[in-house]
């Protein structure tokens, strides 16, 4: 079983932006050093006043650089906001200057703040159906720009270094809708359990589905997670305490309590997603709590990146 961890970037409020970033640091190191497999932030446009970032792209090879085995990425990129060409080859430099550990998360939605110039018209007034059409758009622009390097040589366009290692590509869903085309366009599934909405229903039918078609179309097998959120204490009683203070709401599918709960649940997601990687959005505020819960399940589950 492999175990990684999702950031949002919420911390006790008497923390200010940097100290949250000092904070990040420390939690990135200890997170290498006890073998967890991935690290993700989150991007977030929410109106928030201690906000430690909005996009995490500047802060990926600040983190990457201080680490050494854990894979580093943003889970995810608001990929309807953004530039498909800056996008991939922000990534790719990133993946080739951190020894192939730099990870691409793909997300759903978008920012209604006018965060660039091509965002103007993704306003809060357009269409679901709007959002999703350019979302779909610049997921192809986007392999298009890493996959096919070839012919866009023909057309004088080159996304540096040259023929060089792609960073891991993964859609961030909260289900297995589309999964034909995601296994078609070769993109790696994190599937979330804790967002409203999600589907917690186990779907290993769907799974094994999806793999089978990933493999036809790609030769190899894809890589998927599933990401849950919680907290994590000795006894389990300051972990409800630190649950209860979190001001995100999530899904009711969430494991808080002692290292034990952690190691029967997770075992039990094993056996009933047909999944063996895992993200944790540790719900945790202060930095000793959550330092203290990542080190408590790394113990008790024996994990390694």
């Amino acid at each position: 079983m492999k175990l990684g961890l999702l950031d949002f970037g919420v911390r006790s409020p008497d923390m200010n932006s940097l100290a949250i970033i000092e904070d990040l640091l420390d939690y990135a190191i200890a997170a290498d050093d006890l073998g967890y497999s991935r690290f993700w932030l989150a991007e977030h446009h929410n109106f928030d006043p201690l906000a430690a970032w909005l996009n995490p792209e500047v802060l990926l090879p600040i983190i990457a650089g201080a680490t050494d085995r854990i894979r580093i990425g943003a889970g995810g990129i608001i990929l309807a906001n953004h530039s498909p060409y800056r996008i991939a080859y922000t990534f790719k430099l990133l993946n080739n200057l951190y020894n192939d550990r730099i990870d691409l998360g793909i997300a759903k939605g978008y920012s209604s703040r006018n965060i660039n110039s091509s965002s103007s018209e993704l306003r809060i007034t357009q269409s679901k159906e709007i959002i999703e059409t350019k979302l779909h758009e610049n997921i192809k622009s986007l392999l298009n720009y890493l996959y096919h390097e070839d012919e866009l040589l023909k057309e004088e366009i080159i996304i540096p270094p040259f023929k060089a290692n792609l960073p891991e590509i993964w859609s961030l869903t909260g289900s297995y809708r589309n999964f034909e085309s995601l296994a078609k366009q070769g993109l790696n599934i994190s599937r979330s359990v804790f967002h409203f909405g999600s589907d917690i229903s186990y779907h290993k039918d769907q799974l094994a589905e999806y793999k089978e078609l990933f493999y036809t179309f790609n030769g190899r097998m894809p890589k998927v997670s599933l990401a849950f959120s919680g907290a994590c204490s000795k006894d389990g009683k300051k972990a409800k305490k630190n649950f209860e203070h979190y001001s995100y709401g999530f899904t009711t599918d969430n494991i808080v309590g002692c290292p034990a709960l952690f190691h029967d649940r997770l075992s039990e997601y094993e056996q009933n997603y047909g999944i063996n990687e895992f993200i944790f959005m540790n719900v945790a505020l202060k930095p000793e709590d959550r330092m203290e819960g990542i080190s408590l399940i790394a113990s008790t589950m024996k994990i390694k990146n």
